[in-house]
């Protein structure tokens, strides 16, 4: 086949392509969604969770050591929120499968502010013949670490407050759970729910 020959064949070819309509682009673009084949879109690849379905994590003290326990809350909880939880005590649920609290109901957050990796907790200081022992100080840094802070530092009065590891030293220095794991439960608290409302009679 001579060489002019093939030329127009490659000529007819393109004049047909035109014809069809196949849309030349010079750039990549979006497909409109609404101008897919039906069943072409495929199904979403991401869910958004509900309303409602967060969760957080507190210890608490159970037999004499410091345990887990998972809570459902209405939205995400930032730190200072999540202390009032944990300040605020467990639930008549979590009291019944054994959970207690060590931190003195007289003690308060007054706030909570991140220097680098750490988060430092300043404690109320109205009542000087409070001391928190080493569980609620367990019971705090385990809560906070590692998800919201790799390290947690104690002030009161303004100024650093030494606080006891699970060794019994003090140390006014930022500890972690490191320095309480001998204190953590090795299993959580069982979720317990809690009992039915009583039906009226008659």
């Amino acid at each position: 086949m001579s060489g002019t020959r093939w030329r127009l064949l490659w000529l007819a070819a393109v004049v047909l392509l035109v014809g069809c309509g196949v849309p030349q682009d010079d750039a990549p673009r979006a497909l409109d969604p609404a101008q897919a084949p039906a069943g072409a879109q495929g199904r979403a690849t991401a869910v958004p969770e509900p309303a409602g379905n967060a969760r957080v994590i507190l210890y608490f003290v159970r037999n004499g050591e410091v345990v887990q326990v998972i809570r459902q809350v209405p939205q995400p909880t930032s730190v200072e929120p999540l202390l009032d939880l944990l300040f605020a005590g467990p639930t008549a649920a979590e009291k019944a499968a054994g959970a207690s609290s060590l931190i003195p109901s007289s003690l308060t957050v007054l706030r909570v502010e991140q220097q680098g990796e750490n988060a430092v907790v300043t404690l109320s200081a109205t009542d000087e013949q409070v001391r928190p022992e080493m569980l609620a100080y367990a019971q705090i840094v385990a809560t906070l670490t590692p998800e919201r802070a790799a390290g947690v530092r104690f002030r009161r009065d303004d100024a650093d407050l030494p606080v006891p590891r699970a060794d019994g030293s003090l140390t006014d220095a930022p500890v972690s759970r490191l320095d309480y794991l001998t204190l953590l439960a090795a299993d959580p608290l069982p979720t317990v729910s809690a009992p039915p409302a009583p039906q009226p009679s008659g």
